[in-house]
């Protein structure tokens, strides 16, 4: 795909930076950046930005090699160069991988899209940000986006 530019990492930081201020609030999980998630037989994801409920947490291991399960959440930011085929189909894989839900954030529209095995939310830069997977996490969609 390529190497992310410089829009995608501000908005990759700025959703670290609301989750990390989450996590340290709550200490509910671990929130990541681009580590590498086990979804299956021959299925492996680097999302930009992952989370893991503390429960999952505590059968990490210990060495270096990728993290062998799904991430209870993983967050993509979507950029103008990655197809929506491409975009739906690692959807499919992280849900089917036991990922609880996937947030597709899209800079270009100031937008995001969660996505669940029940269904499809969709957020503008005015909606509050909420979720049952993060309990007392909310922030505003367009403090993802900056100015």
């Amino acid at each position: 795909m390529g190497n992310a530019l410089a829009r995608h990492e501000l908005v990759k930081r700025r959703i670290l930076k609301a989750l990390f201020s989450w996590e340290i609030r709550y200490s509910a999980g671990a929130v990541f950046s681009e580590s590498q998630f086990t979804l299956g037989e021959g299925t492996a994801r680097i999302p930009d930005v992952a989370y893991i409920q503390n429960a999952k947490l505590e059968s990490l291991p210990d060495a270096d090699i990728p993290i062998p399960f799904a991430p209870d959440l993983a967050v993509e930011v979507i950029s103008e160069s990655e197809s929506a085929f491409d975009a739906e189909k690692k959807v499919g894989e992280y849900l089917r991988g036991g990922t609880l839900e996937v947030w597709q954030v899209y800079p270009n529209e100031r937008r995001m899209r969660v996505r669940t095995a029940e269904g499809i939310r969709d957020f503008g830069p005015s909606d509050l940000l909420t979720s049952p997977l993060l309990p007392g996490f909310e922030v505003l969609v367009e403090s993802f986006f900056g100015r």
